[in-house]
């Protein structure tokens, strides 16, 4: 799985066979996705050329074999992907704190667009926590990780996954 920020909000990620864009912005450059995942309202989706898909409210989807889950309630969703059996959790800081039921996820990708509940997140017991946001190096302090590596881009193997929580900061 490839992760790449394109500014301090948007992503794109590689999984499979899909291309997912996460949030585009408009200051992006254009690229091509399979499929827009959203998770804030002010996403400009011109900046991606041939979706199939607008991903932003609760459901199931299945984009190019990836299954995709959105949960959430009072317009805060967050996204559940399934790749090789490895859970992963798309989703903004402030929409987990409002979650009643979370889950266990693998690998997290949190945009810190509000402080971190460490007890929240360990809850998850993810193996990978990816943050990128306003607030990603104050989250990282406090999961702990102020060493935390800051990369524009992260490639995580879904079956090389650390024993302890590894947090990386996309900017």
């Amino acid at each position: 799985m490839d992760i790449q920020i394109f500014d301090k909000e948007s992503l794109k990620i590689k999984v499979k066979k899909a291309t997912l864009a996460v949030d585009p912005k408009s200051s992006i450059q254009k690229f091509d996705a399979d499929a827009i995942i959203l998770t804030d309202k002010n996403s400009d989706t011109s900046r991606i050329n041939n979706f199939r898909v607008v991903i932003n409210a609760v459901g199931e989807y299945e984009v190019s074999g990836l299954k995709i889950s959105g949960m959430g309630s009072d317009g805060d969703t967050f996204f559940a992907l399934s790749s090789d059996n490895v859970s992963v959790l798309i989703a903004k800081a402030s929409s987990l704190e409002k979650a009643e039921k979370v889950g266990e996820y693998k690998i997290l990708i949190i945009n810190a667009d509000a402080d971190l509940n460490q007890s929240r997140i360990t809850a998850i017991e993810p193996s990978v926590v990816i943050l990128y946001g306003e607030k990603a190096k104050e989250g990282a302090k406090v999961l702990g990780k102020e060493s935390a590596p800051t990369l524009a881009k992260i490639t995580v193997s879904e079956d090389k996954l650390p024993e302890e929580m590894d947090v990386t900061i996309l900017a």
